[in-house]
């Protein structure tokens, strides 16, 4: 297929969280392969005026928040049409079901040109069911030309509402080179875990990224002092926190010790990694959470619920522990088990998880996917 991509988001640097981050690698990527990607970003916050900035590889088309309803989509059609004149997209990709998905099928249909939706977690889990939102995301199905969803049981949960659509597994991936320690990287592992006072055998258990309600902190602690934990075990916290959580962590009655962190600079996360024995990730739903791969891919062992994509990446007891989801005693043994290991033990897993992710999850795996949902 010759032509341009055109991609379509309402998430990209230097916006935060994992959606950011796998649409950003996804584009870096394509262009690496020689393709190019013109990217309509929706609600930047970077600009006050609709702007254009040429990359290698193609171009960043960034639109601001709208100043009153429909003005931001009629500033990126008019860009895209422009340049859809000199030089013609042959297939428009909607990152993300509601809005990229909305925006991508509807200027496809305009260009007369094929599409493509990739389907990441929350904008299928939680947006169908908002009313706007959930009519964005049908809309999108309906029209698209090929869905991709990052974690299988996603992908049978579309099949069965559009049993006709191409519907296809789209996973993520993670650079395991990127996430080799450095020695600043060591000397912030060991400084965190100084301060978590580690040293006296109790595990590292860490906590990363946006814990929104949905990723079940409160519940997973609540586990944690059933089964008696709350001795044999540290938090190092790195991200934001809801209220409730915020709360529990600041009561030393009911959580156990923790060292709390803000959102960092990627290429300060590696060392907080490895800080940590083990990552939790006890959500209630879930796509395939950036979090949980680049823990493993520097060693760190996950304790996971089985929602979204994570039943998929962890086989219990090979490459981390895995509880049912919502199931407090199901979470509380798999934490005490995690917990219990020997140090010997800790460290073959530690290994079979980086060796793992690096083979399963690897970047080409994730561009070959999207090339063959796009037909390229």
């Amino acid at each position: 297929m010759s032509g341009r991509i055109l991609w379509i988001t309402d998430r990209y640097p230097p916006a935060k969280g994992g959606m950011a981050v796998s649409c950003s690698r996804q584009v870096r990527g394509l262009r690496r392969r020689g393709m190019a990607v013109d990217v309509v970003v929706l609600g930047s916050l970077q600009v006050f005026e609709a702007t254009v900035e040429e990359r290698d590889g193609g171009a960043d088309i960034l639109v601001p928040p709208d100043a009153e309803p429909g003005m931001g989509a009629n500033q990126a059609w008019m860009f895209v049409q422009a340049r859809h004149s000199r030089e013609a997209y042959s297939h428009a990709v909607g990152f993300g079901a509601s809005m990229g998905g909305y925006h991508a099928v509807t200027f496809a249909a305009w260009l007369g040109v094929p599409s493509s939706v990739l389907v990441r977690g929350n904008d299928f889990d939680r947006d169908w069911f908002l009313p706007q939102r959930g009519g964005m995301v049908r809309e999108a199905f309906a029209r698209a030309t090929g869905i991709g969803a990052v974690t299988m049981e996603k992908v049978r949960r579309i099949r069965a509402l559009f049993p006709d659509h191409r519907v296809e597994w789209t996973p993520n991936s993670v650079d395991t080179a990127r996430w080799q320690l450095l020695p600043a990287d060591r000397a912030r592992r060991e400084e965190v875990r100084a301060l978590l006072g580690a040293d006296d055998g109790a595990r590292v258990i860490g906590l990363f990224g946006e814990l929104k309600a949905k990723k079940r902190i409160p519940f997973w602690l609540e586990a944690v002092r059933d089964q008696g934990l709350m001795g044999r075990i540290r938090l190092l916290v790195v991200g934001t926190l809801d209220a409730a959580t915020a709360a529990i962590l600041d009561d030393p009655a009911i959580a156990p010790r923790s060292v709390r962190l803000p959102f960092c600079a990627p290429d300060e996360l590696a060392g907080l990694y490895a800080a940590a024995d083990f990552v939790a990730i006890p959500s209630l739903f879930e796509g395939m959470p950036n979090v949980l791969l680049e823990a493993m891919a520097c060693g760190v062992v996950p304790i996971v619920s089985d929602a979204g994509a994570m039943c998929e990446v962890v086989t219990d007891g090979e490459t981390g522990f895995l509880f049912g989801n919502e199931d407090r005693a199901s979470a509380a043994a798999a934490t005490e088990r995690a917990v219990g290991m020997k140090r010997a033990e800790l460290e073959r897993m530690s290994m079979r998880v980086r060796e793992y992710v690096a083979a399963e999850f690897s970047i080409d795996r994730e561009l070959d996917a999207l090339c063959r949902l796009m037909e390229l």
